[in-house]
């Protein structure tokens, strides 16, 4: 892929999240002869949208239920079964990101550059703390603590319980940057944050001490727009590796120990990867979908049938994996040949863009048209 082409896609991607509601409608995809019913199990209206960027919010599950937050602050419990809402809770501030939960407490960052803890029993503000810029993904949670970025390159590790900063870590920002952040994910006593510099960094939970540090994506070529590296996807962790994609076009594997490359894979992807077993699947610029396997980085399959269908991130979903549309449509993609084995309108012919998330036998979205929906099969 020559640089100059390599530079057009990267242009392409920023004006389409810059314009996103001005894209013409996607047209149908091709007919398919669907080997599983993909049905609707319900779907939930909420008082307001999921944000700029709904791939910014997410779902998250516990005890039965999912629990979210929409753009006008309103914090959401929703009874997995039948959708039903459980709890609403109504507050002053303007998230901008999706939730972290903890028993029966949630987090939410917001963009006046505020990291939110919520009562879901009480519902109530435990505390709010400031931060020094707008977070635009979701905290990370373990042992008692917090870990959250903010978009101009502040790690902030705090005290779940009372919101305290136990300790900050700051990276230095390129001129130029896609909007947006990783969502840091803490493991093995380490927080593992990706930076818009491309570089994948880990943190001793406890002190904050820098323990490795690997670039994934190199700034390279004459023009900023040709440098761009940021490593926004979302970081999975399976088995001792973490794996990270940066928007120039590389796709590594590193060990959460010490950083050491497993392997790498030039896929340029702006969204993050989906981990099953050995199986990883991403999705690159073009809406291809490929599949590798996670222990070596070879490749196991990949599917051009959804090309410029602006794909978001995977989601392994029972015996399939779901990738969802602009257009709105699921796609259930065969794990061994990467075929469309099924597919449904997820919610009206309304552009979703947002996150999914599969929790036994159903799939649960949010979409931008005020609802969240559940597919099954």
């Amino acid at each position: 892929m020559s640089k100059s082409f390599f530079a057009s896609m990267l242009l392409a991607v920023l004006i389409i999240q810059g314009c996103s509601n001005a894209r013409p409608a996607l047209p149908s995809p091709p007919a398919i002869d669907s080997e599983v019913d993909l049905r609707t199990s319900w779907r939930t209206s909420v008082d307001s949208n999921f944000g700029e960027s709904s791939e910014r919010f997410n779902l998250v599950a516990g005890n039965g239920s999912v629990f979210f937050v929409t753009d006008k602050g309103s914090v959401y419990q929703v009874s997995q079964e039948n959708g039903k809402k459980q709890s609403h809770i109504e507050t002053d501030y303007e998230p901008s990101a999706g939730v972290t939960l903890n028993g029966d407490t949630l987090y939410f960052g917001t963009y006046n550059a505020e990291l939110v803890a919520i009562s879901l029993s009480k519902k109530a503000v435990l505390w709010e703390v400031p931060l020094s810029s707008e977070v635009l993904a979701e905290a990370a949670y373990a042992a008692g603590k917090l870990a959250v970025q903010t978009t101009d390159g502040w790690l902030s590790v705090h005290d779940a319980v009372t919101g305290d900063s136990l300790w900050r870590a700051k990276e230095d920002l390129p001129s130029l940057t896609v909007r947006g952040t990783s969502a840091p994910v803490i493991s093995n006593g380490k927080v593992i944050a990706g930076y818009a510099d491309g570089k994948v960094k880990a943190f001793d939970l406890q002190t904050g001490n820098n323990l490795w540090s690997y670039e994934v994506g190199k700034a390279e070529g004459r023009y900023e727009i040709e440098r761009l590296s940021d490593v926004d996807g979302r970081l999975v962790v399976k088995g001792g590796i973490v794996y990270a994609a940066a928007y120039n076009g590389t796709l590594v594997a590193l060990s959460v120990a010490t950083g050491q490359l497993a392997w790498q894979r030039n896929i340029p992807s702006s969204v993050g990867v989906a981990v099953q077993d050995d199986l990883l699947v991403v999705t690159d610029m073009s809406s291809k979908v490929i599949a590798l396997n996670a222990k070596n980085g070879s490749q196991v399959w990949e599917n051009d049938t959804l090309v410029d269908r602006d794909l978001i991130t995977p989601e392994f979903f029972q015996d399939y994996v779901a990738v969802m549309d602009r257009g709105g449509y699921v796609h259930l993609l065969d794990l061994k040949t990467g075929e469309v084995k099924g597919r449904r309108l997820a919610d009206n012919d309304v552009p979703p863009g947002g996150r999914m998330l599969s929790i036994g036998e159903q799939l649960f979205i949010l979409t931008p048209n005020d609802d969240v929906t559940a597919l099954h099969y």
